[in-house]
């Protein structure tokens, strides 16, 4: 049987030698290999022909970095964690070599994420930021537009071009289900197994008391624009410019990326306790009942 090659794409901390074991267990398995860290752009497009599984050595940050460049080209991405939270990163250094040999013995299991596409138009005066005019990005976890000030901005989101609502509010998150428990989730959206087909929106600090993040269907087109003062505009929390009045952005759905997980993984809602404690108490205690003192 013939197999195509597994690039590892490296953070820019690693060693090459962080992956000699994971390397030599690809190469037992009939696999061609590529690294890359200092190139990756250039790298992935080079090597995507015939590339079966692209494996990220990092935090989630460059998770999402590998997830942007692989969907596009249908590349199944399979994450190790070197970072502190690894939400999206479930899988430890150690195991690698053996999750390589499950994945080329058909043991790894591949679920699908959906990504975002966004539109970028700058608007009156936006743009100022040498990232250029109008353009396209893409975001595994979400989409961010915040002011960059203590004043707030008014935006009108609008959802397959139907008011959601006009929000005098700090700005707004648009997020998948896979980003709910990123940025969203700390601006008070719920978490969503990312199995679920959905995205969320998510204003920041809304001036209104009624005002709640809402889960809409994942084949939703979104369009913010800024009716009133300036907006910073993020794809996965990476800086992607500026809005001014009149600038819009149109969040669409973009490729599907294939994630690659062990079959042991832990689930969604272990990742939720063991990562941010979902669910558990502030101070865990034992006590069933209290003890005698406690019961007055």
């Amino acid at each position: 049987m013939t197999r195509g090659a597994i690039g590892f794409l490296l953070h820019p901390a690693e060693s090459p030698d962080t992956v000699s074991a994971a390397v030599e267990a690809a190469v037992r398995s009939g696999y061609r290999t590529w690294t890359t860290k200092v190139r990756p752009v250039e790298d992935v497009a080079e090597h995507a022909e015939g590339t079966e599984l692209l494996v990220t050595i990092g935090g989630d940050g460059t998770f999402l970095f590998g997830a942007r460049l692989a969907a596009p080209r249908d590349i199944p991405v399979l994450g190790v964690n070197r970072g502190r939270l690894g939400f999206l990163t479930d899988m430890e250094l150690d195991q690698l070599p053996a999750a390589i040999e499950a994945f080329a013995d058909g043991r790894t299991v591949r679920q699908r994420r959906g990504m975002l596409a966004a539109e970028i138009d700058p608007g009156e005066g936006g743009g100022g930021d040498g990232l250029g005019g109008s353009r396209v990005l893409l975001a595994l976890n979400d989409i961010a537009l915040k002011s960059p000030e203590v004043s707030l901005v008014r935006l009108r989101v609008e959802a397959d071009g139907e008011l959601l609502g006009e929000f005098d509010a700090d700005g707004v998150v648009v997020s998948t289900a896979t980003g709910s428990t990123g940025y969203a989730l700390s601006a008070g959206g719920p978490p969503i197994d990312p199995r679920v087909r959905a995205i969320i929106v998510v204003p920041l600090a809304p001036h209104a008391v009624i005002t709640r993040p809402i889960v809409l269907p994942e084949v939703t087109v979104v369009e913010v624009s800024l009716m009133h003062g300036r907006v910073h505009v993020a794809g996965d929390g990476q800086h992607q410019g500026g809005l001014g009045p009149g600038g819009r952005v149109r969040i669409a759905p973009g490729p599907e990326l294939s994630v690659i997980r062990s079959a042991d993984s832990p689930s969604f809602l272990r990742q939720l306790r063991d990562k941010v404690h979902f669910g558990l108490p502030l101070k865990p205690d034992d006590r069933v009942h209290g003890s005698e003192g406690d019961r007055g």
